[in-house]
């Protein structure tokens, strides 16, 4: 499969996608990182303080984990998939982080000195450090875009696209990342996934796809 086919047969994702990309890009080259993140705390309600508590956790390791183990049973191509999707994406994340961008502030560091005047969400704990990219939406869009591939259904593929940006939202409205760190992380996660499956047939992955 070549790219071109695979960016057909998954236009109700990657459409969107590329839309909402072009548009939070020159949102961003309007409006500082630091005020993106304000006008997004502006917003809070109790049910989407819990929605929101819970639904980042889809992009924990331990979910994607879970799931590629669940499609190994399923589909050994596709769990390896998953898992390799995760993984490397992932270890990339973390070089960028740890080594590119070591003491890249989080939004908690960043406005450390009105944090008492800000929405935070209970029970959740405020990282300081290490913002760039967002984990949680690389894992997030690298096991969802995996997904969109596979299932047939404009729909779903476009539910897919969803679940994803809302993880990645979640990240902000947690306060734990700015828009740039969730921006590049789908970018991330987006981008192994399907070089993986364009280069799943080296490794003989394919058959099942």
């Amino acid at each position: 499969m070549n790219l071109l086919k695979l960016l057909r047969i998954n236009w109700a994702f990657m459409l969107p996608y590329g839309l909402f990309l072009l548009g939070l890009g020159s949102y961003q080259l309007l409006y500082r990182q630091g005020i993106i993140s304000l006008e997004v705390n502006h917003f809070y309600h109790p049910l989407a303080d819990v929605f929101f508590k819970y639904v980042t956790h889809l992009g924990d390791g331990a979910f994607v984990i879970g799931v590629g183990l669940i499609m190994l049973y399923k589909s050994r191509p596709k769990g390896i998939l998953v898992l390799a999707s995760y993984a490397i994406s992932g270890i990339i994340a973390q070089l960028i982080k740890n080594f590119g961008f070591p003491k890249e502030p989080r939004p908690a560091e960043y406005f450390s000195g009105m944090m008492q005047h800000l929405h935070t969400v209970e029970g959740v704990e405020l990282s300081h450090w290490n913002s760039f990219p967002s984990g949680h939406t690389t894992s997030a869009f690298a096991l969802f875009a995996l997904i969109a591939i596979w299932v047939k259904s404009p729909l779903l593929k476009f539910l897919c696209l969803i679940t994803a940006a809302t993880i990645g939202f979640s990240r902000m409205y947690l306060m734990q990342h700015f828009l740039i760190d969730v921006y590049v992380g789908s970018l991330l996660g987006t981008l192994t996934a399907y070089t993986l499956v364009l280069n799943s047939h080296r490794f003989r992955l394919t058959s099942t796809l």
